[in-house]
């Protein structure tokens, strides 16, 4: 009798032991190779630390390795081997509940990393490119057939091209999930599934799919089943195992749904199924940020996405705790809509928020924390303050770069945000550098015809517009234009984007006819993609106008101008800055016209909205001030007009320093003025 409980106390500690220990495996990739799963490799020699513990070497040729765990909860600080990164950087340092299911890393080299993200990139553009030429030519088709009218064919091309518009992020988080996914980890059904989607089989994908039944009426079945969970207690234990149990394959469902219509750029569509999983389990703050992130940057809709954001922060910090990477996450994603929404000061409060707790989290050298001192530094030169926001671009700079080594995508983002802020500066030498590095490494990683390398182009012509070498301007926008016009097709806004640009450089050239052909076919474009009320169609009206102001026809350029303020005030309001830049060139035109009284009125409203948004020291504020005093200058008022060449040149030399073109420009006008009194 006494043996036998001897055993059993020995098999309660044998088993006590077991669930005491956590079991893990550090891997490469399970890849999918013609429709077959080939696992990937263990990675012998991988060091895994574990915080408070000595670190554990892995030995065995699978892969595995084990570590006490007498807590239910314990910290990954660290996984490392020589030529090898992680696949998803967030997996440590992360908190996680010990399991007895083991713990799977994943490994590659950073070569083959780029290699896989680059193919997957590939494949989805191969794939979106055709659906779309697919859908263009069924509308096509429906038109010279007189199936739909003119304005349901307008409709529908506006429809598919805005839809387009956000196909390059579409394509890259697409890209980055299937370069960072692992088949070994999934089971068979699901295998298959991710398999045709990622080669561009949607049909296929979406009849197996089809094949687990009606996922909505299910979804609206397993949450009666929630219901009825906290109904009949006394069933609570099996119902919420089959519950369980039903939540993750529905989970499952609704994810693969989703990623069939965005693969085919049904956003709308997509969305759907990424709330649908949402509801499924309101605290899973994982499914909650997916569904905001979505919503903000495929339809847009920042009102839904902050409810999504605020909601999942709540939820974080009461599950999680202030101190978390997910909670870091809301906090970052709120910061962003702030930011639309025009508020700066709480987008800096919610960035730093999340700078604060992703440096306690996860260390100082993290992309997340690179993330959020390029959004702060974003934020900042929106404000005007520029060497806050070189200060925290070049700090997010560094990190990606020790991270990621210097040929990466998203050094050449850093090298290209830092080369916008030394633009706006005026420093034109600083931001050419910083735009050519970024080209360099982009031209490096991609083809010769990818859309990032013709946003460098665009960027370098915008430096050269910006110090008047219009030439050199002209050559890299042309540049940019052919890019985009042989990857997206004529009637894209990219392309109507790059048109506006080369109208710009005819226009202080003085080629008005020039610049005019190429406003018009932005303008063109725009309209038949967004409609008529859209802030790009405002932008073109605007262009149009101020070119007919710069030629002296006034009448033309004012009737542009004020359709382009009826737009932007019905989208933004009477109070957001893009209204004061309408208010600015009318105020611009009723001067050259002589009708000063009209001039100042426009001026004013501009001034008072700058204002208001920047407060008083930044350089739209200090244009308003020059604008104002040459309308004072032109009715002979010499006070008034000195009183704001004075104004401006205070706010432009603190900003610039006195060797700034438009400093000396304003020392000029008022010397000129002082000669006159």
């Amino acid at each position: 009798m006494k043996r036998l409980l001897l055993i059993g106390f020995i098999s309660f500690i044998a088993l006590l032991a077991s669930a005491q220990t956590q079991q893990g495996f550090v891997k490469t990739k399970g890849r999918m190779v013609n429709g077959q799963l080939v696992p990937g490799k263990g990675l012998k020699s991988a060091t895994v630390s574990v915080h408070g513990r000595t670190s554990v070497l892995v030995k065995g040729d699978d892969g595995a390795f084990s570590f006490p765990s007498p807590e239910p909860q314990y910290r990954l600080d660290s996984v490392r081997k020589k030529g090898y990164q992680l696949v998803d950087m967030d997996v440590c340092p992360r908190l996680y509940a010990r399991s007895a299911n083991p713990l799977f890393i994943v490994m590659e080299t950073p070569e083959q990393q780029l290699q896989d993200q680059l193919m997957a990139e590939r494949k989805i553009r191969r794939n979106l490119q055709k659906q779309l030429q697919d859908k263009e030519d069924e509308i096509e088709d429906m038109k010279a057939q007189q199936k739909i009218s003119d304005e349901e064919y307008r409709n529908a091309l506006q429809k598919l091209y805005s839809d387009q518009e956000n196909n390059e992020q579409l394509i890259k988080d697409m890209a980055k999930r299937y370069s960072e996914l692992d088949y070994d980890q999934l089971d068979e059904f699901y295998r298959q599934v991710s398999y045709c989607i990622e080669n561009g089989e949607l049909v296929k994908a979406d009849s197996l799919l089809n094949t687990k039944g009606d996922v909505t009426q299910q979804v609206e079945e397993q949450l009666k089943k929630g219901q009825a969970i906290k109904e009949q207690e006394a069933q609570l234990s099996q119902a919420k195992a089959v519950y369980s149990k039903d939540t993750e394959e529905l989970e499952k469902r609704c994810y693969s749904y989703y990623e069939t219509f965005a693969a085919q750029h049904l956003n709308d569509t997509a969305a759907y199924y990424l709330e649908l999983r949402a509801s499924l389990d309101t605290t899973n703050v994982d499914w909650t940020l997916d569904a905001g992130n979505f919503v903000q940057n495929y339809l847009a809709d920042y009102e839904k996405a902050m409810g999504y954001f605020q909601r999942g922060l709540a939820m974080s910090q009461q599950l999680y705790g202030e101190d978390s990477d997910k909670t870091a996450a809301f906090y970052n994603a709120i910061g962003i809509v702030w930011h639309v929404f025009g508020d700066f000061g709480q987008a800096l409060e919610y960035h730093s928020r999340a700078l604060e707790i992703r440096k306690k989290v996860l260390g100082e050298n993290h992309p997340d924390v690179a993330s959020s001192y390029n959004n702060i530094g974003v934020v900042y030169e929106q404000q005007g303050d520029f060497d806050k926001a070189l200060e925290n671009l070049n700090k997010a700079l560094a990190i990606v770069k020790s991270v990621y080594g210097e040929n990466h995508p998203y050094v050449a983002s850093s090298y290209n945000n830092i080369g916008s802020v030394y633009d706006d500066q005026g420093d034109y030498d600083k931001a050419l550098e910083y735009h050519n590095k970024a080209l360099a490494i982009t031209k490096d990683v991609y083809n010769e015809d990818h859309p990032d390398i013709a946003t460098n182009y665009n960027n370098i012509g915008m430096v050269y517009y910006n110090k008047g070498d219009f030439g050199k301007a002209l050559e890299y926008y042309n540049q940019a234009l052919a890019i985009k016009s042989n990857v997206y097709g004529e009637n894209h806004p990219d392309v109507a984007a790059c048109y506006n640009n080369i109208a710009a450089v005819y226009n202080n050239q003085g080629d008005f006819d020039k610049a005019m052909e190429y406003h018009t076919k932005a303008l063109d474009i725009r309209r038949t993609v967004f409609g008529e009320i859209h802030p790009m169609v405002a932008v073109s009206y605007n262009n149009i106008g101020s070119m007919c102001s710069s030629r002296g026809d006034y009448g033309q350029a004012l009737v542009h101008l004020e359709k382009s303020l009826a737009i932007m005030k019905a989208i933004f309001g009477d109070n957001h800055p893009v209204v004061a830049v309408n208010y600015n060139n009318i105020g611009y035109a009723y001067n050259n016209q002589g009708n000063y009284d009209k001039a100042l009125e426009y001026h004013n409203q501009a001034l008072a909205i700058r204002k208001a948004f920047f407060g008083e020291e930044h350089p739209d504020v200090a244009q308003s001030y020059f604008n104002m005093a040459l309308v004072y200058d032109n009715q002979n008022d010499l006070d008034k007009a000195l009183e704001y060449f004075n104004k401006s040149l205070l706010i432009r030399e603190k900003l610039f320093g006195p060797d700034d073109a438009k400093v000396k420009e304003t020392k000029e006008k008022i010397a000129a003025i002082q000669n006159k009194k």
